[in-house]
């Protein structure tokens, strides 16, 4: 006897059941207003200005915009762990997917280039795979726009979240290199799992302005906060 098709699909989808179970409960994805546009973190829209919020204020930032789904807390650092850590490598998909679909100012863009940060092959093949490759080509896939890995990590690192705050700049200065390819009249964006510090994003958005882009967006899952550390379980 066969299992019914809802029941097949919900057995299927582990992911989307969490995701449920966490909307029932009242989580959900974070709106615009709870957050600075320009760096992603936790604040009242009413407190930012054209300059940037406290944390970013007069900052010069390589992108224009830096979108997320929620803060660095749980149910999505739960489930960012269990992504990256016990090999739940679903949750990549699943979480480039809600992306695509859920996130209206991605209908304004024209000739879009989705492309994950990149990681160095010595870290994927330990993983078994890059979880911003992951996000990147779902999200890429639900759009029908191009997935391309544009970067390349020369240079093994540390994790950032193994790194002070004052050494994370340092620790990816020069590991990023681009494809030799014209981007002009095109908008990347740029993709990863979770933004600490900013400085690996900072480094590839560097790179990538060497393409010449018209525009970068940097879509992540989630923030963490800049006025402690998320990390110090890790």
């Amino acid at each position: 006897m066969s299992l019914p098709t809802w029941i097949k699909h919900h057995l299927a989808n582990p992911c989307q059941q969490q995701w449920r179970q966490a909307q029932s409960l009242g989580w959900d994805i974070d709106q615009s207003e709870v957050y600075c546009p320009r760096c992603g973190s936790s604040i009242n829209i009413q407190a930012v200005t054209k300059r940037g919020c406290v944390f970013c204020v007069n900052q010069k930032l390589p992108w224009q915009s830096l979108h997320r789904l929620s803060a660095y807390h749980p149910p999505m650092s739960d489930w960012i762990l269990s992504m990256k850590f016990a090999r739940q490598w679903r949750w990549g998909t699943h979480l480039g997917k809600i992306m695509a679909q859920q996130w209206d100012w991605l209908n304004h863009l024209d000739q879009v280039v989705v492309c994950p940060v990149p990681m160095h092959w010595l870290r994927r093949w330990h993983r078994g795979f890059n979880q911003a490759s992951l996000m990147a080509h779902s999200l890429g896939k639900a759009r029908q726009w191009p997935v391309t890995s544009l970067l390349k990590r020369t240079r093994h690192t540390p994790p950032q979240t193994q790194v002070v705050p004052s050494q994370r700049a340092i620790n990816v200065q020069g590991s990023v290199t681009a494809k030799t390819i014209d981007l002009a009249g095109w908008t990347v964006l740029l993709i990863d799992d979770v933004k600490t510090s900013g400085s690996t994003l900072k480094t590839c958005c560097q790179v990538l302005r060497k393409m010449g882009p018209s525009e970068i967006h940097v879509d992540v899952a989630a923030v963490a906060d800049p006025k402690k550390s998320d990390f110090t379980t890790i």
